[in-house]
């Protein structure tokens, strides 16, 4: 599992690349070139800095689980890019998401994926999150009868940057690694 979540808008074009070239995405999300691949073997576009990223999670081995139950609205496992958390924890659940290395730590979705994704997104609200939090909680054995919505706030927070982000990717025609 990666050390931390982040968010990445991309081409098509660059995830299909990195999909056929597993594990050079760590190298594309540092801007440097791989190891193991010549420089003149690269893409032209291969970046030469960081991509911007949305870094700012409170999403950590421990809870993803939680930030997949506020984005779909249940526990359930999912086949589509609505699977953007659930691959950290059920990477071999089939979805239609692309893993990018061997290690399970990256994944990525195309531009006609995002639509839906940015949907979900947008949907997450103050309500969204205290209902996912709670079931959560009980799913986990986990004390909830104190929630409320100022401990849910800080999700939307975390959602509206992503949901942006993925309104971005829409506009430009990107898909999304994370």
């Amino acid at each position: 599992m990666a050390f931390g979540f982040l968010t990445c808008a991309a081409p098509d074009e660059h995830i299909a690349w990195l999909h056929e070239h597993p594990g050079a995405v760590h190298a594309y999300l540092d801007g440097v070139p791989p190891e193991g691949i010549a420089t003149d073997a690269l893409p032209a576009w291969w970046p030469s800095a960081p991509p911007a990223m949305h870094t700012s999670w409170g999403v950590n081995h421990r809870n993803p689980d939680l930030y997949h139950w506020i984005l779909n609205g249940s526990a359930d496992l999912v086949t589509d890019a609505g699977a953007l958390f659930q691959a950290w924890y059920a990477p071999d659940h089939p979805a239609n998401i692309l893993k990018l290395d061997g290690h399970n730590e990256r994944f990525a979705v195309t531009s006609g994926q995002l639509p839906a994704l940015a949907a979900r997104a947008h949907s997450v609200t103050v309500d969204t999150v205290l209902t996912a939090f709670v079931g959560w909680c009980k799913a986990q054995g986990k004390s909830w009868e104190d929630l409320d919505v100022y401990a849910c706030e800080p999700f939307l927070y975390e959602f509206q940057p992503l949901a942006a982000q993925l309104d971005d990717a829409i506009r430009d025609g990107h898909g999304l690694i994370w």
